[in-house]
């Protein structure tokens, strides 16, 4: 860090002392059904009679400054909820809890509005996309990976064609460059970057928050091109028990039960386990490789949480375990360097997590501090043919913040973080060939972050400072506008720089399934970048219809950049830093429609133009379709019990690594083909038990050729890692789910 960077931070944290405070008021709001169950209330207005007012966040959460003047009357209201009014002289010294209940009732006929499936905020200073527990449920199956298939920010691919791992992208770039976390807690990164996702369960998700561009400063410096944070289903609010079973045509099988109690004043626990079986051998496009590897997976997660006036506290235990068989089916032909072995593909992966989470408001209601700490210790061993991959990370994380209300309801944050990651990684291309990629990082790290909040403006500066002990420093500046240009309407702007560390053997399918030649070219570092964009959002009536419209832009530029060069040669994968210019820019429009109290659509396209510089040539990033549509319409009845949703997703043509060096049956086109994929879901809803059934792919739409020299998967063009589309024909999957609420209800004071 130089000087003047040190100078900044200096002067930028004592704001938190020298500006003064004011009085505010911190609550929660929760919705009492007519099954007596009690739940936090989103999106509802708080605010004092004819005075400001704030939204409550996912959690129920609000924050109101003071009035001018005392007594004064709290008003709540939202669309789905009567009025609520409550008369205070003076600010409570603890959080208050509002209950409401009921519906609005005009002339006899009672008026419901269904909280959309997906939700555009205009309160969140971020373009955040808000995927809800209804949407999830769309994807019936059965984790995170494919819960992204009505959403167009985040693209949901396989990695190859052998492993069954499915990676997202985002922003047009790979999903490890946007942050992955639990409640804030990093999650998804290290040795689990591309298949973090995959080993986490659906059902313990209760909401996703997807946010787009650079994160803010508090948060951590990985967001590169957005956040991705999923909520897990709150102990508090969950039912006595929950079970969702799963089938497939594929012979899939998923099992998920989670069972929660209370614990007496303000505990709650809530334990999950989710198991997956698949046996089945599966070649739908005849070419000798099973489309998915066997699998056996078990996943148990518990979550304890202590809530009081002043504190909350969480702890949360998982491990999971998961073995992969995969590759040659048994009789398919060797070819001639296999020497008579079979191409076997044996993936296992072992994780132990620990998260441990401490939040106090302290004796001036204003004042809270935070502290976040995480554990985790994680084994992986794959065999792809002759490449052997073998790793290991253990690591421990820790982030304390200090929040501090201030004048005219503006706020700073400021604090300190360490991140420790130890990697031993072995990598063996061929028996007598040895890569030993271990390392490990120690990374402290400081930031502040400051909120100015006026009328229809809002503004957050923030900077971190970090010091990792392998690669040196790295300065992040962001900077994150919001103006509300009218009620219904908000332009975001945001800007800043964000890194990160790179592990390019697992996060580069290439690098396993594919004989290709493994080159590390000069030393690697961080990888940095800029990224900048702005995003309208904009909702109306129109034809008596409620509307959202949004339309966002952002582009990412790197300064540093890890690039897996797969055009230099077919034969080999050359992994250096970046020499020249790489961006990505993301173009995006979503409309979303309330057609009726039943039904609502959603139609979104997407651009991107991403490119990067390999071996001095700027060149289109390979398998990025450069547009996509998607179109999805869902009905729920009067009742609620039935549901129906079908989403249609269009994609656009992508480039394809050069193979020209090839002999010719060994090549593939330079471009993929545009394709459509349809999936369809209807649920049937029978008091505690619900019934669907569904399929996915119903077009039928499939990557004929997913494998180079399928006939000689031993020799030097085998090639796994060149997918652009779905690997499996048309599939049919039915579940069933059931829901055994609580008998008692514990009241919410």
């Amino acid at each position: 860090m130089n000087p003047g960077q040190l100078a900044f931070l200096i002067a930028f944290f004592p704001l938190a002392t020298v500006l003064s405070a004011q009085e505010v008021l911190h609550g929660t709001v929760h919705f009492r059904g007519n099954d007596q169950r009690v739940e936090p209330l989103p999106d509802a207005r708080v605010g004092w009679a004819d005075g400001a007012a704030v939204m409550t966040d996912s959690a129920g959460h609000f924050t109101l400054a003071a009035p001018g003047h005392w007594p004064a009357t709290l008003v709540t209201t939202s669309f789905s909820t009567t009025p609520d009014s409550m008369l205070m002289i003076a600010i409570p010294k603890a959080p208050v809890n509002i209950t409401v209940s009921g519906a609005v009732e005009l002339k006899a006929a009672e008026v419901t509005e269904r909280q959309s499936s997906t939700r555009l905020s205009l309160q969140s200073l971020q373009a955040i996309e808000s995927i809800g527990a209804r949407e999830l449920k769309r994807a019936a199956c059965c984790d995170v990976s494919e819960s992204f298939e009505t959403n167009a920010t985040v693209d949901v691919n396989y990695s190859d064609a052998v492993s069954g791992t499915k990676t997202i992208r985002m922003l047009g770039l790979d999903g490890k460059y946007a942050q992955i976390g639990v409640e804030n807690v990093p999650f998804v990164r290290g040795l689990s970057a591309n298949s973090g996702l995959t080993l986490l369960p659906g059902p313990w998700i209760s909401e996703i928050n997807v946010s787009k561009g650079i994160g803010t400063a508090v948060n951590g410096p990985n967001a590169m091109t957005g956040q991705i944070d999923l909520h897990l289903v709150d102990p508090a609010t969950a039912p006595a028990l929950f079970t969702n079973f799963y089938v497939n045509s594929q012979s899939r099988a998923e099992l998920n039960v989670n069972a929660a109690q209370h614990l007496g004043k303000g505990g709650d626990n809530l334990l999950m386990v989710h198991g997956n079986l698949m046996q089945r051998e599966l070649d739908d496009n005849g070419d000798g490789f099973l489309d998915q590897p066997l699998t056996k997976r078990f996943n148990i997660m518990d979550r304890w949480m202590q809530r009081t006036d002043k504190r909350t506290t969480q702890v949360v235990l998982r491990y999971v375990t998961d073995v992969r068989n995969g590759g040659q089916m048994q009789g398919a032909p060797y070819g001639e360097s296999s020497l008579g072995r079979r191409y076997a593909v044996d993936i296992g992966n072992e994780m132990a997590d620990v998260i441990v989470k401490n939040g106090w408001i302290l004796n001036d209601p204003g004042k809270s501090i935070g502290i976040l700490s995480s554990f985790r210790n994680h084994t992986v061993s794959s065999v792809f043919g002759d490449n052997n991959y073998q790793g290991a990370q253990r690591s421990a994380y820790a982030n304390v913040v200090y929040q501090q209300l201030l004048k005219h309801n503006d706020q700073i944050k400021a604090g300190a973080s360490f991140q420790f990651d130890d990697y031993d990684e072995l990598f063996r291309p061929v028996p007598d060939q040895r890569m030993d990629l271990g390392r490990t990082e120690r990374m402290p790290g400081v930031f502040t972050e400051y909120t100015r909040t006026r009328n229809r403006f809002t503004l957050v500066a923030g900077l971190r400072a970090d010091f990792n002990g392998k690669y040196g420093e790295a300065v992040s500046p962001r900077l994150h506008l919001k103006y509300d240009i009218a009620p219904l309407t908000t332009l975001r702007f945001s800007a800043g720089s964000g890194f990160r560390s790179a592990n390019p053997i697992v996060e580069t399918a290439a690098a396993q399934a594919s004989a290709r030649q493994v080159r590390f070219e000069g030393d690697l570092g961080f990888e940095r970048s800029w990224n900048t964009g702005a995003s309208l959002l904009h909702k109306f009536k129109w034809f008596g219809r409620k509307w959202s419209l949004a339309v966002d832009a952002y582009r990412t530029d790197f300064t540093a950049q890890v690039v897996a060069d797969m055009d230099r040669d077919p034969q080999t994968l050359a992994f250096y830093m970046l020499k020249g210019s790489s961006h990505a820019n993301s173009f995006l429009t979503d409309v979303q429609v309330q057609l009726s109290k039943q039904w609502e659509l959603k139609a979104s396209y997407r651009y991107y133009d991403a490119e990067t510089t390999y071996d001095g040539v700027l060149r289109e990033r390979p398998l990025v379709p450069s547009h996509r549509g998607l179109i999805d319409l869902g009905y729920v009845a009067k009742d609620e019990k039935w549901r129906f949703d079908v989403t249609l997703n269009g994609f656009g043509t992508a480039r394809l690594p050069i193979t020209a060096g090839n002999p010719e049956e060994y090549r593939m086109p330079g471009r993929s083909p545009a394709y459509a994929t349809l999936n369809a879901q209807i649920t049937r809803v029978l008091g505690d038990w619900e019934l669907y059934l569904g399929g996915e792919n119903l077009t039928g739409t499939i990557q004929q050729r997913q494998i180079i020299s399928v006939d000689d998967p031993f020799g030097p063009y085998f090639d796994a890692s060149l997918i652009w589309g779905p690997v499996n024909m048309q599939m049919a999957y039915f579940g069933l789910r059931y829901t055994l609420k609580h008998k008692t209800t514990t009241p919410v004071k």
